[in-house]
């Protein structure tokens, strides 16, 4: 389920959806922040997006924001696209600046499609979408949970384990010692999956690229630094982030990776 909130200072709930279509388009690759003009790129002045907003009910405050605000030729203004879990409570949020009506669509059944511009930050990843549908009924109470994602799509996996606001979930306890798996660590995502798990359990976070992993070892998203990782099945992860290069001259992926980690003060053991 997915509703609009005006960012009124109230909190104005404008109306609830039950499927939310063209808002999550994004796809960059976790490996792009190794190329310098494909990153600043994914991290420009924003983009606009055009979402649906399927099963509207077509009575409610939205449809009369939406309208009072085209006939005045003003548009509602900023707000907030939520996501809720099946009992209606509030588990995620994205902001939507300067939303303007594009189009109403009446449904035979009472309710409305509604197409409406908006301007984000970045486009929300294409895998959130299958993530959040799934996180609304449960979230992840197992490790590797991620694993089914392919690959492409498990950025948007992390893009979750960020932004979930629901609960409980189950967190590491404070340890002098981690454990890693690498075993299905295929490309540069699966790796912010597995390390989220590592430090903060099931569906943890704990960074989805380098500059947020450096904040993390220095605590407020789980355990700071200093720790051991002993880093288990490390071959598959060689085998994948070893071989590919950064920007910086005789260095690859995995080379920043560690170097990011002990410099912390993680001590990284390959196993």
């Amino acid at each position: 389920m997915f509703s609009l909130r005006a960012d009124d200072g109230d909190d104005t709930r404008l109306g609830f959806c039950p499927d939310l279509r063209d808002f999550f388009t994004g796809h960059v690759d976790a490996l792009s922040e190794f190329d310098p003009e494909a990153y600043a790129d994914g991290k420009g002045g924003g983009v606009w997006l055009r979402p649906r907003l399927i099963g509207l009910n077509g009575a409610g405050a939205l449809r009369e924001a939406l309208h009072s605000a085209g006939d005045s030729g003003d548009d509602p203004g900023n707000a907030w696209i939520d996501l809720h879990d099946t009992a209606g409570r509030t588990v995620g949020s994205y902001f939507a600046g300067a939303v303007t009506l594009e189009r109403w669509e009446e449904e035979g059944d009472g309710t409305a499609v509604a197409t409406v511009s908006c301007w984000l930050t970045s486009p929300p990843e294409a895998g959130a979408y299958e993530v959040w549908k799934t996180w609304s009924r449960r979230p992840p109470t197992a490790v590797n949970g991620w694993v089914s994602l392919p690959v492409g799509r498990r950025e948007g996996w992390t893009e979750v384990a960020r932004m979930y606001q629901g609960g409980p979930r189950k967190v590491n306890p404070r340890l002098d010692r981690y454990i890693l798996d690498g075993a299905n660590i295929g490309d540069l995502a699966s790796f912010y999956c597995a390390i989220g798990e590592a430090m903060n359990g099931p569906g943890g976070y704990y960074g989805g690229n380098l500059t947020a992993l450096d904040d993390c070892l220095l605590g407020g998203f789980g355990p700071a630094a200093p720790f051991r990782l002993v880093w288990e099945h490390s071959g598959v992860a060689v085998a994948a982030l070893g071989g590919l290069p950064t920007y910086l001259p005789g260095s690859s992926v995995l080379d920043t990776i560690v170097d990011c980690l002990e410099r912390r003060g993680v001590t990284v053991e390959f196993a």
